[in-house]
Parts: structure tokens; sequence; C-alpha cells
């Protein structure tokens, strides 16, 4: 998996010419509809947590979207990043 995160960084940069700057997550706690509820085996409150991450080129125009939901009961959120010229 790390393998092919790096050959797509190198294939982003390198082959598109598309630098990637930095990356900006957001963590929050939203209610959920029925049916997520449901996936997620959430309490009745219907409560989970939201990670949004978002990536920017060099240009600052978004070039990545990532939206997931947990179910706050086995939540845990561990963060580090490193950036450096691959």
């Amino acid at each position: 998996m790390f393998s092919l995160i790096l050959q797509s960084a190198d294939y982003f940069e390198n082959e598109l010419g598309l630098k990637i700057s930095y990356a900006v997550k957001d963590v929050s706690v939203q209610t959920v509809s029925e049916e997520l509820a449901k996936m997620l085996e959430l309490d009745p409150d219907r409560k989970a947590v939201l990670v949004k991450s978002m990536v920017y080129l060099e240009d600052t125009s978004l070039f990545q979207l990532t939206a997931s939901y947990h179910n706050p009961n086995r939540f845990r959120f561990i963060d580090f990043a490193r950036r450096s010229k691959i």
C-alpha cells in the first residue's frame, strides 16, 4: 500500500507537474441519518465522528477531499505528517 502511495505521489508531481503543498484535517461530531447510524452501529442519539481531509496544491487549489464517518465508541485519531520531496 505504501509503495502505491509513493508511486501516486511521484506520478502527480513528476509526470503531471502538480505540487502538493499542504493538508488540513477537520474532525467533528455530527448527527447522522438513521441509515448511516445503522451501518455504524450507533447509539440512539445518532452522533458520529466525521473526519474530513483536504489536500491542497502549491497554488492553494483543492486537490483531494476525503470524508469518513466513525462510531465514536470505537474512534481513535492519531495524526503524523511529514512532507518532503520524493
